[in-house]
């Protein structure tokens, strides 16, 4: 089934109950109709009797459309899947969190905001990047199609990073038309914190889990869903499995499980 949603652009979040009869996977996409490859969440739910499904939109399009379907059965017209059923969607004020951010920073998620929305439509370079600059100039993406190491010339698997000296945040389009808005935020934040946050830490710039955490700490703040962010970080480390990512997910996830209890920052107060 298909929902279509007047989001005009506001914050919000939609409380989507389903129940089935018997235990089914469903997959659940919500995208932006009038622009290709940019999607606000993708991802797969297991209903066995009744589940809420939450999902969180810091930003939204002018228009969202929200899709809901069995695989095994596709995408049919609402009440024509016997395996499931919508039983009631409400729309919530989006959580927010406390969270401390000096102006750069501020700056910086303003522009990866903007850049993750339009990753999809925004032309990239092969040899030559397109580059793309924040409002205050300080901030710089260079898009390539695909980023290849400097030295072997070949094609490598990361879909970012920065220099640690220049601070210019390197982009692989091929990778990010794979990802949702929020999963492309959320590397962003990563790479911005290894330059600008770490060393407020006294930590590395190379430190990964630093970054991480910093990136987190921003995101989850600003109310993106949790779920984007564990499939994030999930898809990079799939890429790259060992030990050491092993306990980077680890130290993530209950990162993440602690924030979206209330223990590492206090909610906003609704307005």
């Amino acid at each position: 089934m298909t929902i279509d949603i007047p989001s005009n652009h506001f914050p919000f979040s939609l409380g989507v109950t389903v129940e089935s009869k018997q235990p089914v996977l469903l997959r659940i996409i919500a995208v932006d109709p009038n622009k290709p490859a940019t999607k606000y969440a993708d991802f797969h739910g297991r209903v066995d009797g009744n589940r809420i499904f939450s999902l969180r939109f810091p930003v939204s399009p002018k228009n969202l459309k929200v899709v809901i379907y069995n695989p095994e059965v596709g995408n049919v017209p609402y009440g024509d899947d016997p395996t499931f059923n919508v039983k009631d969607i409400k729309v919530h004020q989006i959580k927010e969190y406390d969270v401390w951010w000096n102006q750069d920073t501020k700056n910086f998620y303003k522009f990866a905001v903007e850049f993750s929305q339009n990753a999809g439509i925004l032309s990239a370079g092969n040899k030559k990047p397109h580059i793309y600059r924040s409002d205050d100039g300080k901030f710089t993406i260079d898009y390539y199609n695909t980023i290849y190491d400097k030295k072997s010339k070949k094609t490598i698997g990361t879909p970012a990073r920065i220099g640690h000296n220049s601070g210019v945040i390197e982009v692989a389009k091929s990778k990010f038309l794979e990802y949702t808005v929020p999963m492309r935020l959320v590397i962003l934040m990563h790479e911005f914190a290894h330059k600008y946050l770490n060393p407020n830490l006294n930590r590395p710039i190379g430190y990964e889990t630093g970054a991480d955490i910093q990136a987190l700490y921003i995101y989850l703040g600003k109310g993106w869903s949790p779920m984007e962010a564990h499939q994030a970080f999930l898809k990079v480390f799939r890429g790259s499995d060992g030990e050491a990512n092993h306990k980077r997910y680890k130290i993530l996830k209950d990162f993440i499980d602690k924030y979206d209890k209330g223990q590492i920052a206090k909610v906003k107060k609704a307005k």
